[in-house]
């Protein structure tokens, strides 16, 4: 749920035969500016998809403990997020032709009653249920956010934005826990963002816009799949901690409301990860760095035997990964040849495929191994991300790309 756009577009020559030619100069989006209240309503439905996000993690150690079954049997019920990345990236630009802000509205929507129904009650049929409709309109909020901030000035916009949803996120396990250290299920936090998202399904005044006719293009399916595949790794790493770190501190021995209280240190490393990241990701080391931090994070959540030593390397790891998504979905939109839409398309469909496979490998090795040992995925996820980012096909600059196209020659 994440995007970055440049507000310089690269314009590309089409010739007749719908080949791209060399660039011409960047230019500035010509899409007007969001009015305020469009920029509001955006807030709010990125404080309702951070806020939901950061609730699996708890969520799904809550719920495990409450139906005695074995985490790895359920992370089905947080995986509904990738679910809808993945459709988003199938049916996102003919829904967007809807209205952006018409479709926010009913996403909205779903996530407060999906939201409720996985608050009230534990039973599967019931709370799988909601967690689909909370997973597919957090997939919407995702993709109507770049449509409906778009124009001058649209990178700062959109930075914010994701700050914000961070900075959202921080609040969802703190709730947790504080609901569980008072004898409450902690589920019932996932009612704190139901009147915030009520309010923004009622503010009728949100600019629909749709999407104009792409122009046609044939990118070349290498950059295009290495693109793809930076970010699957980048997400995929993101969400083992996303999904899994209250679980590996509960296996230290402390309390659920005390776990999942410690495992704000993501979210909170997440956001100032995400405010400090466009300070330095044009630096050729950046994505090195990275990645060694995540590493060593990663190392100390398996070396840790208490809470303490494990919400540090949490915490170190989460600093590590706030930048790589914003790096490596920069890079895909600037692969000659990808229009906008098949960049968004293409960068929905790899979150999609990393939220639904990587936890749900950590979670079939702590079946096997244990969750300590699974815990160490994230290490050779970062050391292939590494090995697949030297490997520059693209620029370091990463203009939206966006073709023009020209009368035959």
């Amino acid at each position: 749920m994440r995007s970055y756009n440049n507000p310089e577009t690269v314009l590309l020559d089409v010739d007749a035969d719908g080949e791209t030619t060399s660039p011409a100069t960047p230019v500035l989006e010509s899409s007007p500016e969001p009015d305020p209240r469009t920029r509001r309503i955006v807030t709010v439905a990125q404080i309702g998809l951070g806020y939901s996000v950061a609730c699996f993690g708890p969520y799904l150690a809550g719920l495990a403990a409450e139906l005695g079954r074995p985490r790895g049997g359920l992370v089905w019920v947080t995986s509904t997020f990738g679910i809808g990345l993945v459709l988003a990236a199938i049916a996102g630009p003919a829904v967007l032709r809807l209205g952006a802000g018409r479709i926010l509205r009913v996403a909205l929507l779903a996530m407060c009653i999906g939201a409720t129904a996985m608050a009230l009650t534990p039973a599967l049929p019931i709370a799988g249920a909601g967690s689909v409709l909370v997973g597919l309109g957090s997939a919407v909020v995702a993709l109507t956010t770049p449509a409906l901030l778009r124009g001058p000035g649209a990178a700062r916009r959109l930075s914010i934005a994701v700050g914000v949803a961070s900075a959202a996120g921080v609040a969802a396990p703190l709730a947790y826990g504080a609901l569980e250290s008072l004898g409450q299920p902690g589920r019932l936090a996932l009612l704190l963002p139901v009147p915030v998202l009520l309010a923004g399904f009622a503010w009728r005044s949100v600019a629909s816009s749709g999407e104009g006719p792409a122009a046609r293009s044939r990118p070349s399916f290498g950059p295009s799949f290495l693109g793809w595949l930076r970010i699957v790794l980048a997400v995929g790493c993101e969400f083992c901690f996303v999904v899994w770190a209250v679980a590996r501190l509960a296996d230290t021995g402390v309390a659920l409301g005390t776990a999942s209280a410690l495992g704000a240190v993501f979210g909170i490393g997440m956001a100032a990860g995400r405010f400090i990241a466009p300070r330095f990701v044009d630096r050729s080391w950046a994505v090195a760095a990275a990645a060694v931090t995540t590493m060593v994070g990663t190392a100390l959540v398996y070396i840790g035997q208490d809470a303490a030593t494990v919400a540090a390397g949490i915490a170190i790891a989460s600093v590590g990964i706030a930048p790589l998504y914003p790096v490596m979905l920069a890079r895909l939109v600037s692969t000659p040849g990808l229009t906008a839409r098949h960049s968004a398309s293409i960068g929905s469909l790899a979150s999609g495929a990393a939220v639904l496979t990587a936890p749900t490998a950590l979670g079939w090795l702590d079946s096997g191994i244990g969750l300590r040992e699974a815990f160490l995925l994230p290490i050779p996820l970062m050391l292939l991300l590494l090995a697949l980012a030297a490997r520059r096909r693209d620029t370091d600059e990463a203009p939206d790309v966006m073709l023009t196209a020209t009368r035959p020659r």
